[in-house]
């Protein structure tokens, strides 16, 4: 796992895996949250989160952009946040995500 924040620009990018070039997409949750998966949405890549730090101080977010992907991605992405490794940094509750304040202790424990 690699974890990269830029303090400038507020963003934090985690990547689980590389996976191959042409065969990785992008999902965007929410305007300021994206997950990166193969394509066949089995496995989970890394996420991006624009706004980090004003988005860690709201409850949570409307799963608004989500809403625009086919039923059946939809249903594989909310898998695949309910899965280690995702499901330490994001949750879901009904139709919203929530972003986990993860200290970094707390993931070199797991």
């Amino acid at each position: 796992m690699k974890i990269y924040y830029d303090v400038e620009g507020d963003t934090l990018e985690v990547q689980f895996m590389l996976g191959k070039p042409n065969k990785r997409t992008g999902i965007s949750l929410t305007d300021q949250i994206t997950l990166f998966c193969d394509t066949s949405f089995q496995k989970i890549l890394g996420f991006v989160i624009l706004a980090y730090s004003k988005l860690l101080a709201l409850p949570e977010l409307p799963l608004g952009e989500l809403s625009r992907v086919p039923e059946e991605t939809r249903h594989k992405i909310k898998q695949l946040m309910s899965q280690a490794p995702l499901n330490r940094f994001l949750y879901l509750n009904n139709d919203c995500v929530g972003i986990k304040d993860m200290h970094i202790s707390e993931l070199v424990a797991q």
